[in-house]
């Protein structure tokens, strides 16, 4: 079966096994994803069956925003309330002045360190493989962009964290450097993935409702807006994957016809446009 989805995966499983499951449900051996989401975080997930999965490179990934809750006091290994608490220390009171100063402080192009407990490669090995053996290793921090980061107060050491941010943004390691800023501890106790892109969970569906009524999206929101949409032309060449040459429009394209997207093209150094993939 051919379609998009756009799933609220719920807490409690892997995105592998959601993906397992798609495929139980539309009998579907073609399948994938766009980004992972860690087991205990919810929320938004970009699904493509069938033929679809050829557009998984061009899809909707540069931004994604979250709802976050975390709580000061302690530290935990996994910088989440799943893992083993590690350290303690008694908490501060802080005004919302201050809370908002520190966001200031972790916002725009700032340096991550990738958590030990994360899917990152070192020598060939995953992270958290070395860390479920108690091996810490050196990670090199990387760049990330935080393009928005707004922190409330929600009770008596707990607080909400709603941020936008670039992929690869690791948010409970986010918040541990956030609260290390206001010299606190601090642990993420859920994770939801509201938006990626202009994609929003709202608009995404559960597995029940898939179930019941099996809800597709259009192709086409999916894509990187970064694609300028472009009705076919030249199909005949489009479809051998030819240079075209094209007038007017953005470097890179998506033709689209009756509603599908058919290619994407890329302009090149001579000027001309050359297939980058069919997807029909």
């Amino acid at each position: 079966m051919d379609g998009v989805i756009l799933l609220n995966k719920p807490s409690g499983m892997t995105s592998f096994d959601a993906v397992r499951k798609l495929r139980r449900m539309f009998n579907e051996k073609k399948i994938g994803h766009t980004g992972t989401l860690d087991p205990e975080a919810s929320g938004l997930m970009i699904v493509l069956l069938g033929k679809y999965t050829k557009m998984l490179p061009y899809c909707a990934a540069n931004r994604k925003t979250y709802h976050a809750t975390f709580s000061l006091g302690k530290a935990s290994d996994t910088e989440d309330a799943w893992g083993t608490f590690i350290d303690e220390k008694q908490p501060s009171s802080h005004t919302q002045e201050e809370l908002d100063a520190d966001a200031e402080k972790m916002s725009g192009h700032i340096m991550q360190v990738p958590p030990m407990y994360s899917a990152i490669k070192k020598d060939g090995r995953k992270l958290y493989e070395y860390a479920r053996k108690g091996i810490e290793v050196e990670r090199e921090p990387r760049p990330v962009e935080v393009s928005m980061l707004k922190v409330v107060q929600s009770g008596e050491n707990e607080f909400t964290m709603d941020a936008c941010v670039s992929s690869g943004t690791y948010i409970r390691t986010l918040i541990v450097d956030y609260a290390k800023q206001l010299g606190e501890l601090a642990y993420m106790t859920s994770l939801v993935r509201t938006g990626i892109d202009h994609l929003s969970l709202a608009d995404a569906c559960t597995f029940e409702e898939l179930e019941t009524r099996g809800i597709f999206t259009d192709p086409l929101s999916v894509i990187d807006q970064a694609y300028e949409r472009v009705a076919l032309v030249n199909e005949k060449k489009v479809r051998n994957g030819m240079r075209i040459e094209l007038q007017g429009h953005a470097d890179q394209v998506v033709f689209v016809d009756e509603g599908q997207p058919c290619a994407v093209y890329v302009k090149e150094a001579d000027g001309l446009y050359h297939c980058q993939r069919g997807l029909w």
